[in-house]
């Protein structure tokens, strides 16, 4: 360790940088442990040396920080004027929406977003090539975070962008942009080249384009995810990442061009040194990149004054150069597998090529889970001869089919080939073995990531211990999140629609009541309709399901027919194994059903059902219909039941009539906790009913701003004369009532936004 000082300052600032900016439990456990391994070298002069050393870049973290807290607390505004610049590599183009990182003339960046008018004004856009400027009017408004558990949060995301605010234009002026400043003027130019190399690449046939995007342009499309499912699926995400990879094949590809044209290995290494930073900016100036471009300049360096830097030495300076440019880099997955990958290969410099990519693969597993919440059982197998197959042959071809566009012979030869490697990728993803393991907390997470490098260490006896420790951790954890002591019933916040979960404890019963779906006003024109948006039965409802560990809906109970229930079932289908479906009678004969529901069923059974239909298992009861009718709104299912000591009720869109009817049925009927019928509107909640009822607790699933103007004012007023406390999905996002035996508490998701 006593060469090993500079690697030691650069993770003591890493770790600083994460508590300053966000102080998780894994930043101040990488505090603690660099701290405790700095006082071990137990040298006075190193000690003080690193605290001034130290200073500045606290200095510069806390200066920054704060202008990134003063920044997010800016308000909401509407109908404001703003003016900035736009790089066209930026701008993004799906259906009829724009988006665009745009940079404020005041150096605040903000997420931009546009509606396109007209097919016209889309066809100019998508040839647009030039740096803009604007000057635009609409609202900013704060990035939001996310509304339900463990679901991708924007606003964190963006966070590390600098980004706090979006600003939606409702009508702006655009203008080529002339700079007088040379090296802007430079930077402007790079980024203008940028964007036609983008554009260039669409004559390409797919999947050559999407490959040519990401690996020679540091640009990664949407279709790269959306057309090859087994890329993300087999965790084979950094492949297509501008990283270091990417930079030693420029490399090692220019050294023997410059070679074979006779050109100085010193007048080769100083022209590859402003290429570098050139197709830095040409890149797009990603951040992961810069630990890539660092490191390369450092070699190139050290080759021409003939000095040898230690491997962990220049890893330690690109981190620290890293930092400086872009001081959140290690809160993101891809600056965590950026440096952490790089750090195994200089660890593992004596491991054999198996032993390698064995530590590469168990460093990056708990990492990749916590992002994609699966694990596929042949991604360590793939990514191990994935790996050298890319650099020797995709890599080169997607060069060749790039450069080569002029002749179609040779586009069409490298696309054939690449088109099967793809091909083959997506074949293996389908191979059952895709295991749903869960979210895997955040000290887990650390722990294995710590306990996986010593399975690697020299000494037998610590190798054999990580290595029991490791396993038994993983084993423990996986344990903890599939079999839970508590059980829950869950309202997802979805926007304008219904979707809730009732889990029992240790996952013995997994029941989804409805799925949500989008209501579209008006039909779109073909170029209006996005390609690539994923509905929220994916985002939120399936991500929470595989947070949570779980695989297997035991019964899907569709309560009526409205698409705001049942729109997003067949993503529910496609991405679940759901062995029941559970609908009122009469709802199989509909129009609804055989659209929305049987061309996306499997082996899985279908249920029509009354009051006189009860099901096992089922965790509630079923009290509504009585007959069988159309699947309408009179038509809802109705459950009722205890939950941890709670009496619930959930009817989806069921009207007062049917309110009234159940309560005259069923007389002794109490309710502790009622989810309000139809999102609150005036057509439930009827006040004869509740009052009868006398339910303490309510839940309204509405979204935020609906065309519909729920919930209604009479609603709420029948809610405040009963003595209510009410959860609101537009106040609180997801609501969750969490129990075990007879008790229970309530959590919300956004307890002090709105």
């Amino acid at each position: 360790m006593q060469n090993a000082k500079l690697l030691l300052f650069s993770l003591l600032v890493a770790s600083l940088g994460g508590v300053i900016y966000r102080p998780c439990l894994s930043s101040w456990i990488m505090l603690l442990g660099t701290l405790i391994l700095i006082l071990w070298q137990r040298h006075l002069r190193f000690f003080l040396m690193v605290i001034v050393l130290i200073t500045p870049f606290m200095i510069y973290f806390f200066h920054d920080a704060r202008n990134l807290k003063n920044q997010a607390e800016i308000p909401d505004q509407k109908n404001v004027q703003l003016t900035g610049v736009i790089f066209p590599d930026n701008v993004s183009i799906d259906g009829d929406n724009l988006s665009s990182t745009a940079t404020l003339d005041s150096g605040e960046a903000v997420k931009l977003y546009w509606t396109l008018p007209n097919k016209q004004s889309k066809e100019e856009w998508l040839k647009q090539d030039h740096v803009l400027t604007f000057s635009a009017t609409g609202d900013l408004t704060r990035i939001r975070s996310a509304t339900n558990f463990n679901q991708f949060d924007s606003q964190e995301f963006y966070e590390t962008k600098n980004m706090t605010h979006q600003f939606t234009v409702t009508t702006w002026q655009v203008e080529n942009m002339v700079s007088h400043d040379i090296l802007n003027g430079i930077r402007y130019q790079l980024h203008a080249w940028h964007s036609r190399a983008i554009h260039d690449t669409e004559s390409l046939p797919k999947p050559l384009r999407e490959y040519a995007q990401a690996l020679i342009l540091g640009v990664t499309p949407q279709a790269l995810y959306g057309d090859n499912p087994g890329v993300q699926t087999l965790g084979l995400i950094h492949l297509f990442s501008v990283s270091g990879f990417h930079v030693s094949f420029l490399i090692m590809m220019i050294m023997a061009l410059a070679k074979r044209l006779w050109i100085t290995k010193e007048i080769t290494i100083v022209l590859l040194s402003g290429l570098l930073m050139i197709y830095f900016v040409f890149a797009g100036e990603p951040a992961v990149l810069i630990r890539a471009i660092v490191a390369g300049e450092l070699i190139l360096w050290q080759d021409l004054h003939h000095h040898r830097f230690k491997s962990y030495d220049i890893w330690a300076i690109s981190l620290l150069i890293s930092l400086i440019f872009s001081p959140q880099i290690l809160l993101t997955l891809g600056g965590q597998l950026s440096f952490l990958l790089t750090f195994c290969l200089s660890f593992a410099k004596k491991l054999s090529f198996w032993r390698t990519n064995l530590l590469m693969s168990v460093i990056s597993f708990p990492l990749i889970v916590q992002q994609q919440l699966t694990w596929h059982i042949l991604q360590t197998v793939v990514n191990i001869f994935a790996v050298p197959v890319f650099g020797t042959i995709i890599v080169p071809l997607v060069m060749l089919g790039y450069f080569g566009q002029r002749f179609p012979i040779i586009v069409d030869s490298a696309n054939a080939i690449i088109h099967f490697f793809a091909a083959l990728i997506d074949w293996l993803a389908v191979l059952p073995g895709n295991i749903v393991i869960g979210k895997i907390p955040e000290l887990s997470t650390t722990l294995l990531i710590v306990f996986g490098f010593c399975m690697f260490c020299r000494e037998k006896i610590i190798v054999s211990r990580a290595r029991l420790i490791w396993l038994l951790l993983l084993a423990s954890t996986i344990l903890i999140i599939k079999r839970p002591l508590t059980g829950e019933f869950t309202t997802f916040d979805i926007g304008q629609g219904d979707a809730a979960l009732i889990r029992t404890p240790l996952n013995h019963t997994v029941t989804v009541v409805d799925t949500g779906g989008q209501v579209t006003f008006g039909e779109k024109q073909s170029w209006q309709v996005k390609q690539y948006e994923r509905s929220k039965g994916e985002t939120v409802i399936v991500n929470y399901l595989h947070s949570l560990g779980i695989d297997t809906i035991d019964h899907l109970i569709l309560t009526h027919h409205d698409q705001d229930h049942i729109g997003d079932a067949k993503e529910i289908l496609r991405l679940m194994h759901v062995k029941k479906i559970l609908m009122p009678a009469g709802m199989r004969s509909q129009q609804s059903f055989k659209v929305q529901i049987l061309p996306y069923l499997k082996k899985t059974e279908v249920f029509e059902v009354t009051e006189s239909n009860q099901v096992n298992d089922l965790p509630l009861h079923i009290y509504h219909p009585l007959t069988v009718g159309q699947a309408g709104n009179e038509d809802s299912i109705a459950l009722y039941g205890v939950l941890g000591g709670m009496r619930v009720l959930t009817a989806g869109d069921l009207d007062r009539t049917g309110e009234r009817l159940l309560a005259e049925r069923h007389p002794e009927m109490r309710v502790d906790l009622v989810k309000l019928g139809h999102h609150g509107s005036r057509t439930s909640t009827d006040p004869i009913t509740f009052s009868k009822w006398r339910p303490s607790i309510g839940i309204i699933s509405a979204g935020r701003n609906n065309h519909y103007h729920h919930p209604h004012q009479e609603t709420l007023e029948t809610v405040q004369k009963n003595q209510m406390s009410v959860f609101n999905t537009q106040i609180h996002g997801m609501i969750k009532y969490v129990y075990r035996g007879k008790n229970g508490y309530f959590k919300v998701k956004l307890p002090h936004e709105f």
